[in-house]
């Protein structure tokens, strides 16, 4: 099992166990909200573009609606158990779903009280220091001062270089599953910060 399908199988149960009201670091959004995106997003390409496409969101917020009658447990499961066969997302799913599955999981994990940063397997850590260094890069992008990341095995990786332009440099320390989250703009994530980060624009998920 690949760490994109455990970490699947992990946020359903997590899903089922706590409901349908149940709180996430996603602004705004419940554990319905996000059963419903992931749902959409896999099984929806009707009205994938309307998260990404202001004039497509219409269409999206009408098929949000029909999913949201739905019984919760139906949406949960049907997505716990994989794209559908006819969907890119299925034979992409390690490609486009590392990142996905495990910040939304770690949303309605560290939404909840008591919640401890995973040990995570060797292999997960690969996987996540890939999308650390290479969509970090994209994540990244409209910063205005360099960006560097360290894992505490002391492995580093600018992600940002703004040198030509005179600007500062900070750097991000912290586990790979640590810095994954703080890329993509969770302020739970356990990092330190050196440096003036007021010139970091962080992405979103």
């Amino acid at each position: 099992m690949t760490f994109a399908e455990s970490e699947r199988s992990d946020l359903a149960e997590l899903l089922l166990a706590v409901g349908p009201e149940a709180p996430t670091l996603c602004e705004g959004w419940n554990t319905r909200d996000l059963a419903n995106h992931l749902y959409i997003r896999e099984n929806r390409p009707d009205a994938l573009g309307g998260i990404f496409v202001p004039a497509l969101k219409g269409r999206l917020d009408a098929v949000t609606e029909q999913v949201g009658e739905m019984p919760y447990e139906t949406v949960v499961r049907r997505w716990g158990s994989g794209a559908p066969k006819w969907s890119p997302m299925r034979w992409a799913d390690s490609f486009a779903n590392t990142a996905e599955n495990f910040i939304h999981h770690e949303d309605v994990r560290r939404a909840r009280e008591g919640w401890t940063v995973r040990d995570l397997p060797p292999s997960a850590t690969r996987e996540l220091w890939k999308i650390v260094t290479v969509l970090g890069k994209l994540l990244l992008r409209k910063s205005t001062v360099s960006v560097t990341v360290v894992r505490p095995d002391g492995l580093a990786a600018t992600l940002v270089d703004r040198s030509d332009r005179g600007a500062g440099v900070v750097t991000i320390r912290g586990e790979v599953s640590e810095l994954a989250l703080w890329l993509y703009g969770r302020d739970q994530a356990q990092v330190t910060i050196e440096g003036d980060d007021a010139g970091i624009v962080r992405g979103s998920l």
